[in-house]
């Protein structure tokens, strides 16, 4: 399956459901496909995710963008993490 994926040049997290993040300097940080917000803080933002919670540290954390498609967090990015579920 995965070879017709790559054949047919479809991203395999838009497939899994995995979430993708990008990050734009130490700014500001895209994610697609998030599962709601676990925590929220100026500190740390916290995301529930297929993969686990993937937590971003930092300072003065706000979210600029909250939608269905993904959210957008502004502010002094110092750290991407996942913690495992369960």
């Amino acid at each position: 399956m995965l070879e017709k994926l790559k054949q047919a040049d479809i991203p395999q997290e838009l497939v899994f459901g995995w979430p993708r993040s990008v990050l734009v300097g130490d700014e500001k940080v895209i994610v697609e496909q998030h599962q709601g917000i676990y925590a929220c803080t100026e500190r740390e933002i916290v995301l529930k995710t297929l993969c686990g919670l993937l937590v971003i540290t930092g300072q003065h954390l706000s979210l600029s963008r909250y939608d269905r498609d993904g959210l957008v967090v502004l502010g002094k990015i110092e750290k991407l993490s996942y913690r495992p579920k369960g």
